[in-house]
């Protein structure tokens, strides 16, 4: 619940939008915090049901059909297991925590730990917590990329063997076999565009831990909207561009 990135798949047109919603939102959660307001990633005291649906009432009543959960040690087996990636830098910089890795502009060739390093810095890019959402994408695209290669594919069994512990997720095996057989079969080449909700900078009292205010990101609700009017284009099969990113409203973050 530290992260929480929307997929929206079309299958049938090959896109893809993902979609970051920062951990401190200041929102609700339905049916758990009876109207008071909290950060989204408190969510997931109350389970990944909460955050889903959290997170569904946010933009508009979508639905959220699964869920893929990992944890930090997860991520770093699951592209180690699938021999590394590559990922997308938009700056030169070096993470402030130990060990400290060191990424150009551009593409890099990442391990596990490397990516992982990569995914939670915020502290020496510009942008921190909003640049970090953005790194967290890269490193989700880098992953898609690799996945679907023909090499991978035919091995996946035993790479989901070698993550079993550290994910958990609704979808049922036959589901999983059904994906990677209409990939093989496809070759589908993934058209992937990513966007980030954005907001204001705040101090508020949040349900989960009341007495004491603590940091919150208010939502700039036309950078909701939009990412509800870009899903419906996704669900109604058009192809984005990079258009749909740029034209993201400008928020001032305060």
């Amino acid at each position: 619940s530290d992260v929480n990135i929307i997929a929206t798949v079309n299958p049938t047109t090959g896109q893809i939008l993902l979609t970051t919603t920062p951990r401190d939102y200041y929102v609700e959660f339905p049916d758990v915090t009876g109207g008071s307001k909290d950060k989204l990633t408190h969510a997931g005291i109350y389970g990944v049901d909460c955050s889903m649906n959290t997170l569904e009432e946010l933009y508009g009543g979508i639905e959220i059909d699964y869920y893929v959960r990992v944890n930090f040690s997860g991520v770093e087996k699951i592209i180690d297991a699938i021999g590394g990636v590559t990922v997308h830098s938009d700056y030169s910089f070096t993470t402030h925590i130990s060990p400290h890795y060191s990424f150009s502009k551009g593409n890099n060739e990442m391990n596990g730990a490397e990516a992982l390093g990569f995914a939670r810095d915020r502290k020496s890019v510009p942008g921190g917590e909003r640049q970090r959402g953005k790194n967290q994408q890269y490193v989700i695209e880098g992953i898609i990329d690799k996945i679907t290669s023909p090499a991978i594919l035919t091995n996946y069994s035993k790479i989901l063997k070698a993550v079993s512990g550290c994910v958990q997720t609704n979808l049922t095996d036959a589901q999983l076999k059904s994906l990677v057989k209409m990939q093989t079969e496809t070759g589908m080449d993934w058209n992937i565009i990513s966007l980030s909700a954005n907001g204001q900078n705040a101090r508020d009292y949040c349900y989960s831990y009341q007495g004491k205010s603590l940091y919150v990101m208010r939502p700039d609700y036309s950078t909701v909207e939009y990412i509800e009017q870009i899903m419906q284009k996704v669900y109604d099969g058009e192809t984005l561009t990079e258009e749909d990113e740029e034209n993201m409203p400008a928020t001032n973050e305060g």
